[in-house]
């Protein structure tokens, strides 16, 4: 009589594969090694995936979509969308440092493949940074409207907030030891958002963090 499957084999795969990616990058991975960490011989890869980058591919999917699953945009309420922007960045940077796998996993993305493969690949990499940059903007612009923050530009400032995001996760990836004193969230939010706040939220602190510059050149 056949064995049944193992219906929990294909998230063991994904778990394995991603701890391989993560610590070898996508060359250095083997599937033999996959196999062994989920427990399973390599058939038990190819029962669900043609093959190695089909892992890889559906090891992006699953942590992109479990992260935007968590980080929900925010609703405005009580301090308007200024403050709904810094629960949603340093949501954002929490989950990534509470998750070092998944986010190896973009910096394998953004380097080691960049080139590779076809257009998918790409395109999985600007569609994350699209989700971020539009989730960013449209709270900008929200704040705009309910007057909780200030720019002529959304989409620029969200240009420069994500990027500043992407380095930080980037330092962190590279160098730990160096940058873990400044890689609290709460605080690396403030700073970010701080610089397009106004302080019709009645935050304080945001405004206090501006430079004198930024409130002489900020005209309606």
């Amino acid at each position: 009589m056949p064995r049944a499957a193992d219906p929990h084999l294909r998230e063991r795969l994904i778990a394995a594969a991603t701890a391989e990616f993560a610590a070898a990058g996508y060359a250095g991975t083997r599937l033999d090694a996959i196999a062994e960490r989920a427990g399973v011989t390599k058939g038990g890869i190819y029962f669900h995936f043609d093959g190695k980058e089909d892992l890889f591919f559906a090891v992006l999917d699953h942590w992109r979509d479990r992260r935007r699953r968590l980080l929900q945009v925010p609703a405005t309420g009580v301090g308007g969308a200024a403050s709904a922007l810094r629960t949603f960045l340093s949501g954002y940077l929490a989950f990534h440092f509470r998750e070092p796998e998944a986010t190896h996993l973009l910096r394998v993305l953004a380097t080691e493949l960049r080139g590779r493969f076809t257009a998918r690949l790409r395109e999985d990499d600007r569609q994350e940074q699209r989700w971020l940059r539009a989730s960013v903007r449209d709270l900008l612009a929200e704040g705009v409207r309910d007057g909780s923050l200030f720019t002529d530009d959304p989409a620029g400032a969200a240009f420069v907030i994500a990027s500043a995001v992407y380095g930080v996760l980037e330092q962190w990836q590279t160098a730990p030891d160096d940058v873990e004193p400044h890689c609290h969230q709460e605080e690396l939010a403030r700073v970010l958002v701080g610089r397009y706040a106004t302080g019709a939220s009645g935050d304080d602190a945001a405004v206090a963090h501006r430079s004198e510059y930024d409130f002489r050149d900020r005209t309606p």
